[in-house]
């Protein structure tokens, strides 16, 4: 209580209690602006529609989409994307070595599969663990047949071979992890959660920031650029290729998505061209740039047989065959 004195010093007068409302309302905290410009796509449930977009349900819970550019840049991408609440379904990686097989083939060796897109990087640059059973751990520091430091391996497709997924950023190289923390973190990851891991780079998406935007070096010029190993980072990932990716949403789905390029029809993407368009059309919690190049594939299953999606390289005689093919399976019950 508070008092005051007055002309009559032996009283003693109680002010009215403050109003209590009034205190809460002023005491109440201001809203606070988002910490980062990407946090403001948390809560956001973005899916692909206007222009050029297609979509059709291929199974329950699956939904197949396809993009084609309505502007003056040649674009075609196509999407898988499967609600990870369905039961019926396990994403896993298929490993087809010795014997390195055709995504098709794979497909159509794999009882009940809905689709399926290639995965790996050269197995001598990334770490590969399939169904527990550790195949490849990062083996080079740098890459085949060139001087270039390795960088593939900075985050990776990690699931328990159901459907609980997760897309690990650990770092590399340009980030000041070292190949042998690489190892270790992988090596580490326990089998009861991590029965199939598949590194890959650059990350693209991480809890919402768009951290492929970044992963080279814009400071160069074109020409500097075109100077560069073909494996080099900032020549890699920089120029626009043919692209395949992995994401996740906030809301629980899985997308499997690939970049048309090397064509007539569809230029490709940069990893920074790629992360704007997650972004833009799915607003993925996470994503992951994959192999990319002349193993872009992916195929689905159309109700009576698998079709593939992509021939984006004509000039390409057959389809490249790749050891490791990921892909989402119906397991029948």
């Amino acid at each position: 209580m508070i008092v005051c004195g007055c002309a009559d010093r032996g009283a003693i007068i109680a002010l009215p209690a403050p109003d209590q409302k009034q205190e809460q309302e002023q005491q109440e905290p201001q809203e606070q602006e988002p910490a980062h410009e990407w946090d403001a796509n948390r809560g956001k449930i973005v899916t692909p529609s206007g222009a050029g977009w297609t979509s059709k349900t291929i199974d329950d819970g699956v939904t197949y989409y396809t993009y084609t550019s309505t502007g003056s840049t040649k674009l075609r991408v196509y999407a898988v994307d499967l609600d990870l609440s369905k039961t019926q379904y396990d994403v896993k990686l298929v490993y087809t070595r010795p014997d390195r097989k055709y995504p098709s083939q794979v497909f159509a060796e794999t009882p009940g599969a809905v689709a399926v897109m290639n995965a790996n990087y050269e197995v001598t640059s990334i770490y590969i663990r399939v169904d527990g059973s550790e195949q490849y751990c990062i083996p080079n520091t740098i890459i085949n047949g060139t001087s270039v430091p390795n960088w593939k391996s900075e985050a990776a497709f990690v699931s328990d071979r159901h459907r609980n997924i997760k897309l690990d950023y650990f770092g590399s190289i340009n980030k000041g992890k070292t190949i042998q923390q690489q190892r270790d973190y992988y090596s580490s990851l326990p089998n009861s959660t991590s029965r199939d891991i598949i590194s890959s780079a650059p990350m693209l998406i991480d809890d919402f920031e768009p951290v492929g935007l970044d992963f080279c070096d814009y400071t160069l010029t074109d020409a500097q650029v075109k100077k560069l190993d073909s494996e080099d980072l900032n020549s890699h990932q920089r120029n626009r290729n043919p692209r395949s990716a992995v994401a996740l949403t906030e809301n629980g789905h899985f997308i499997m998505l690939i970049v048309d390029g090397r064509s007539t029809t569809s230029v490709g993407m940069s990893a920074r061209e790629l992360t704007n368009f997650f972004v833009k059309y799915f607003n993925p919690q996470y994503a992951l740039n994959m192999d990319g190049g002349g193993s872009t594939t992916m195929l689905y299953w159309n109700g009576t047989e698998p079709v593939m999606v992509n021939r984006h390289d004509p000039a390409r005689k057959s389809r490249r065959n790749n050891g490791t093919n990921m892909g989402l399976y119906i397991q029948r019950k």
